[in-house]
């Protein structure tokens, strides 16, 4: 085959659903029975943080839900959905990728928990398999360790029933368990005693199929993992299909850049940038391509970077229309219609 995607979260299926559409030859693979099995676990508390979780080329996802934060349950559904005409072969797990036959390989394995390396942190429960029910912590000292989503939203569950609950970032330097109850030495704190702990400290990217050949693909949500799928997808057209990156022509003026740039800068996500091409009376976007472009300006959602012959020359950081035309009235040396 031409491509093998590896996974049927949102990542491969965002993948499959570019290389149907580009009539490739495809197949995604899965080792659960049927797709988005990481949401179908978390998160625990079946509440989404966002209801921004829609897929290109697919329906609105806000025809399944239209809360702020959803059910984790309507996201499942949306990708059952999604999923249904695509290529997927389920109940298929991957160990070795010798064993397939595939010209291109995209890793999209998603995330697993995570547990950083903390002497007695073997004694804590975990976000995946902490109990959910807040009667369970009636009266108990709770310590969660973690600062982030999975932390807050467990603490959430369990403060009104729970004695107290300490929420403690990377602080948390040994756990030891005494009987019933566990000793946490906390740096700038102490010793403290708890009756749970539990360690929420978020996911990590599964990398165990990586190799040096494969394209890996994922991201911290919804919309980051679209948009670099999309990235990964343009890239591999123009490397192995010959499809150009797309792009549109904007009149090489600093005013018109400005405008166009001042925009784009807040819509652009982490890890790629538009591509600025002058040429002529006319310039040429490139939206969102990796940010190891060098290339004309490159823009992020932080900074405009000028290169030339691969080589930085300028950076601008103040990202709104007069800044951004004085930058390019400098770099362009066209007066500054302002």
């Amino acid at each position: 085959m031409e491509y093998l995607v590896v996974g049927a979260g949102p990542a491969g299926l965002q993948m499959g659903r570019f290389l149907q559409l580009a009539g490739r030859d495809y197949v995604v693979v899965e080792e659960g029975p049927e797709p988005a099995g990481f949401f179908r676990r978390f998160p625990r508390h079946r509440v989404l943080s966002t209801d921004d979780n829609s897929l290109f080329d697919g329906p609105p996802f806000s025809r399944y839900s239209k809360r702020s934060f959803p059910d984790a349950d309507d996201l499942v559904q949306y990708l059952e959905d999604f999923a249904r005409p695509l290529n997927i072969r389920y109940n298929t797990a991957v160990t070795d990728l010798g064993e397939y036959d595939a010209e291109h390989v995209v890793i999209a394995t998603g995330q697993r928990p995570h547990l950083p390396n903390i002497p007695g942190i073997e004694h804590a429960a975990t976000y995946a398999s902490a109990s959910t029910d807040p009667t369970e912590y009636a009266g108990k000292r709770v310590l969660i360790i973690g600062r982030g989503r999975s932390a807050f939203e467990t603490a959430d569950n369990i403060s009104a029933t729970a004695r107290l609950t300490h929420t403690v970032g990377r602080s948390v330097q040994r756990i030891v368990r005494e009987g019933d109850e566990f000793i946490a030495s906390i740096d700038g704190t102490g010793e403290l005693r708890y009756d749970r702990v539990i360690a929420c400290t978020g996911f990590r990217r599964d990398n165990a199929l990586d190799h040096p050949e494969a394209h890996v693909l994922g991201g911290d949500s919804i919309k980051a993992i679209r948009h670099a799928a999309r990235a990964l997808h343009r890239t591999l057209e123009a490397e192995h299909h010959g499809v150009p990156w797309p792009h549109r022509r904007l009149r090489n003026r600093p005013d018109a850049l400005a405008a166009t740039i001042a925009t784009r800068a807040g819509e652009i996500p982490d890890g790629l940038a538009d591509v600025v091409v002058p040429q002529g009376q006319h310039a040429l976007l490139y939206d969102e391509m990796p940010t190891t472009e060098r290339n004309g300006f490159v823009v992020t959602s932080t900074q405009v970077r000028h290169y030339r012959r691969n080589e930085l020359i300028a950076v601008e950081r103040r990202l709104h229309r007069k800044p951004l035309e004085r930058f390019f009235s400098q770099q362009l040396a066209v007066p500054c219609i302002a």
